[in-house]
């Protein structure tokens, strides 16, 4: 590939060179936390981080500590030198002027400092009564790359409290940087175009993917990051990238382009198209995304059409998951300018698969029979959370009497309602055991007593993903031996099927094999921040009482040693090879070296899997490597 650097890299320096210019916010915040001293230009982009050391009526960092990174490494930013560490629930208050919507970007960096390593901190973050994040974690492997989390807010006028809460587990919290801005009017807009209406103050958003489709890796004017998105197209999926070399006309929403998407983004794009003759060039393409289970999330879809012949040729099919599908009309909005950027907007609900996919195809009265993608951006709806205000230090000894009486007052109160409780309680019939399930008098030995009331002692987990022993039971059938699908050291693997439908692995651990609860909650935590189209997906976890199991996605097809050797004849002819023809061998060397990538180089970076074989790749129904 020697010969196809040059001028990628060219390619490359155009399109940053032509998003350069960047937006300036009436109102903004850019802090270095932990530091007196200001950096410029972080990644080349014209603003300045003020050192949050410095004595400012418009911020408070509040009861915290600032620390030194001991020994940075060479060509990290400045940045992340520094940091401030928070030992119990604390705001970091911003002074807001004006009411509007604002980006929120948080930035962790972990190095050491005198025996504190910065990995080592498990914490909540919270603003505006949302809970941002929930048990995070920077991964020690983030040596060379910041973790930078973004979030759109609607903040009114006065203090902006951004709360860092340590976890019970761990003494500390802390942030290396934070950016605050206001977005340019209607960034988001609070209309009836969006599908279904949206209205942006009735939640937060958490920033998931943003996708520059059929284009290089850009930044904007925002200071955004957009990436390519092969590795986003699903098992075969491919077309055409089109680069657009002319000249962008007025956006159609009447918005400057540049604020919403880059110049770049609107003048590349793929193509799906079906040729006159009827046969099939790239007949439909479709994008998969690894999301969250049961949320919201808003999805901005971007286009330009600078494909047709002329305005109005062009209609082709959208699908989003299974929840909607439109026609998309490139001139609908009667306006009739080629080349012409905009934008939709759709609230799309994610179901219990952890997926969401995108497709378009060309329309059957379109001539000529084309669809276009350039641009999508996925953020997740942010849950609410109600935030216990920390008491402050300085209050008066009037208004701490004026607590305490009030507080006498309610614990009376709880006093009453608990004595009323327990007498309910009491006359509550007794709750059925765990050995029902499994008929009368035929407890199995694994299930003690501890089992009935032991709450999960992994308390730093993704409690979403947590999953009750009785539905590992309902899904594997009391784990029959008819559905034992494998067998290791580790334990054994059964396929169960859950009351959704959905089919999964379930891998029950045996306890002589030696994981214990530590080893059995890092697991969870390294599999459930790992989210990559080949690699298998953590669809849960249960751990109650003795046993500890890890549910996955269920690999139809198996492994890839199945589908290189006859399984009656491996042993006796390693060579008798089923049938798999070499475009389908190329897409799984293909994709089980992107998910290789991924382990090294991803966000959560530094994972080596140390036992790449073929009965470690396995293969969906599409035969997707994974």
């Amino acid at each position: 590939m020697e010969f196809s650097l040059h001028p990628l890299f060219l390619l490359l320096l155009l399109s940053l060179l032509s998003s350069s210019v960047s937006y300036n916010p009436p109102v903004k915040y850019f802090m270095n936390c932990g530091s007196g001293t200001d950096v410029d230009d972080l990644d080349g982009y014209p603003r300045t981080f003020v050192g949050d050391e410095k004595s400012n009526s418009s911020f408070s960092v509040g009861k915290s500590k600032s620390i030194q990174n001991e020994n940075p490494l060479p060509g990290i930013s400045l940045l992340y030198h520094t940091a401030r560490i928070y030992t119990k629930l604390t705001p970091y208050m911003l002074d807001i002027t004006q009411n509007g919507s604002y980006l929120v970007r948080l930035h962790f960096f972990p190095f050491s400092f005198k025996g504190t390593h910065l990995a080592d901190a498990l914490f909540n973050v919270s603003a505006s009564n949302f809970s941002l994040l929930t048990d995070f974690r920077v991964p020690n492997s983030t040596t060379e790359f910041p973790v930078i989390k973004e979030f759109f807010l609607t903040i009114a006028v006065g203090n902006f409290n951004i709360y860092f809460k340590p976890a019970e587990e761990t003494p500390f919290a802390f942030v290396n940087a934070i950016e605050a801005f206001l977005l340019p009017q209607n960034f988001f807009m609070d209309n009836a175009s969006a599908t279904p209406p949206l209205r942006t103050k009735d939640g937060a958003l958490r920033t998931r993917y943003r996708i520059n489709v059929g284009g290089l890796e850009v930044n904007d004017t925002l200071w955004r990051n957009w990436v390519p998105d092969d590795d986003y197209l699903a098992f075969g999926g491919s077309g055409a990238n089109r680069p657009f070399s002319g000249k962008l006309h007025q956006a159609s929403q009447g918005l400057t382009v540049q604020e919403i998407a880059p110049d770049s983004v609107y003048t590349t794009c793929k193509e799906a198209s079906v040729d006159n003759n009827g046969a099939s060039n790239f007949p439909n393409i479709t994008w998969r995304f690894n999301v969250s289970k049961k949320a919201r999330h808003l999805v901005r879809l971007h286009f330009c059409d600078f494909i047709s012949v002329s305005p109005g040729t062009v209609k082709f099919d959208l699908n989003l998951s299974t929840n909607l599908s439109q026609v998309i009309d490139p001139n609908s909005g009667g306006f009739s300018e080629m080349a012409s950027p905009f934008f939709l907007d759709f609230v799309v609900p994610s179901d219990d698969s952890g997926y969401m996919s995108f497709s378009i195809a060309p329309g059957n009265n379109s001539i000529p029979k084309v669809a276009f993608l350039n641009g999508l951006e996925i953020m997740e709806f942010v849950g609410n959370k109600i935030i216990v205000v920390p008491v402050d230090e300085h209050e008066s000894k009037n208004h701490l009497a004026l607590r305490i009486g009030s507080a006498g007052g309610v614990a009376l109160v709880l006093v009453l309602i608990l004595l009323f409780s327990l007498c309910l309680r009491l006359k509550r019939p007794k709750p059925v055991k765990a050995e029902f399930l499994y008929g009368k008098g035929r407890s199995p030995s694994w299930i003690t007593e501890k089992t009935e009331n032991a709450s999960s002692n992994v308390t730093n987990l993704n409690l979403k993903l947590k999953m009750s022993l009785a539905e590992i039971l309902a899904a594997t059938h009391n784990f029959n031996p008819k559905l034992l699908i494998g067998e290791g050291g580790f334990g054994k693997v059964y396929k169960g099927t859950l009351e959704t439908g959905m089919k999964v692995a379930v891998k029950r651990s045996d306890s002589s094999h030696g994981q214990g609860l530590p080893e059995f909650r890092t697991e969870v935590m390294v599999l459930s921040k790992i989210q990559h189209r080949h690699l298998v997906s953590l669809v849960g976890y249960c751990d109650e009482g003795s046993e500890m199991i890890l549910v996955f996605e269920f690999l139809e097809k198996g492994t890839l040693r199945d589908h290189l050797y006859s399984t009656k004849e491996c042993s006796k002819n390693p060579s008798a090879k089923t049938e798999l023809n070499w475009k389908q061998r190329l897409e799984i060397c293909i994709g089980s070296a992107k998910g290789l990538h991924y382990l090294h180089t991803g966000p959560d970076g530094g994972i080596f899997h140390r036992d790449v074989k073929s009965t470690n790749i396995l293969l969906d129904e599409h035969y997707v490597a994974k």
